[in-house]
């Protein structure tokens, strides 16, 4: 499965989580709920982290938990009505440029993605009385979902095929995933 452009997969992942229960802000005046979803998606980077970190190498959960990364900014973005990722190429390389064969270097470069999600996190957090303009926030949301996209190339993984995997098993989850808040 492709993941550009993303508006269809961005469908897919709105109306199976509408369907479980979860709604996303649709405006960018939501800030509380908007710094909530971002620091959902950072801890999904800290789940895949841990995976990174937790011998041995299980490829196919890094991939679960990369796809949880993007699933969670292309939902944002389906919320606020932005198309995430256009029709251009896919991410390339690692980010940071780190060492993708080693731990340390898997674990920064993850961390780079971490931060540039930080950095969308902190334009709603910190300024309460303006909102990032949606170009902005288009951004934003593009950036951490092209670095994963290198990320997963990188280290071999198929991106779009684990997103496919992700929405299929969020189909049966059930209503709030058993009860969950967010």
């Amino acid at each position: 499965m492709t993941i550009r452009p993303s508006s269809t997969v961005q469908a897919r992942i709105r109306a199976v989580n509408a369907a479980n229960g979860w709604d996303a802000p649709t405006g960018a005046t939501e800030r509380a709920a908007i710094v909530a979803r971002l620091a959902l998606a950072i801890s999904e980077v800290a789940e895949a982290i841990e995976v990174v970190r937790t011998p041995p190498a299980d490829d196919a959960h890094l991939a679960e938990e990369m796809a949880d990364v993007v699933i969670r900014l292309l939902d944002l973005g389906s919320g606020l009505g932005i198309e995430v990722l256009d029709a251009g190429p896919p991410g390339s390389g690692v980010p940071g440029g780190f060492d993708a064969s080693s731990v340390d270097g898997l674990v920064a470069a993850l961390g780079v993605v971490a931060s540039t999600i930080g950095r969308l996190l902190d334009a709603f957090a910190v300024s309460p009385s303006t909102a990032p303009s949606r170009d902005q926030i288009a951004r934003g949301l593009a950036a951490p979902c092209v670095l994963v996209e290198g990320l997963a190339a990188a280290v071999g993984l198929d991106l779009g095929a684990a997103i496919d995997a992700k929405i299929a098993r969020n189909v049966a989850r059930g209503l709030r995933h058993g009860g969950r808040a967010i």
